[in-house]
């Protein structure tokens, strides 16, 4: 399916939207995803949170590249999983080196 016949399918709020980008794109996006954050089920949650998010803000204007604008969206949402992953780390040692000093 070409990627204005899919952004006509989100316009038109049809279902068969996010199935036909997944067919399309979701292994590219899964990879994106998956290599940000080395962890395939958090890879297949930012891109489930990424189809979510298009399908909620569908741009008025068709993007020049569909796989590009995708792309940029879950490598967003990928990136703010990571910053949160990542902060829980860092909490947990900060809370390591306060129980070794009391």
């Amino acid at each position: 399916m070409e990627d204005r016949q899919i952004m006509d399918l989100f316009w038109r709020r049809d279902h068969g939207a996010i199935p036909a980008v997944q067919e399309k794109y979701g292994g590219s996006l899964l990879h994106l995803a998956e290599r940000l954050l080395n962890s395939s089920q958090d890879a297949e949650e930012c891109v489930n949170d990424a189809y979510l998010a298009v399908w909620n803000g569908v741009p008025n204007a068709p993007p020049r590249s569909l796989l590009a604008y995708l792309a940029k969206v879950t490598r967003n949402i990928a990136l703010k999983r990571l910053e949160h992953n990542q902060a829980q780390k860092r909490g947990d040692r900060f809370y390591l080196l306060l129980d070794e000093l009391a």
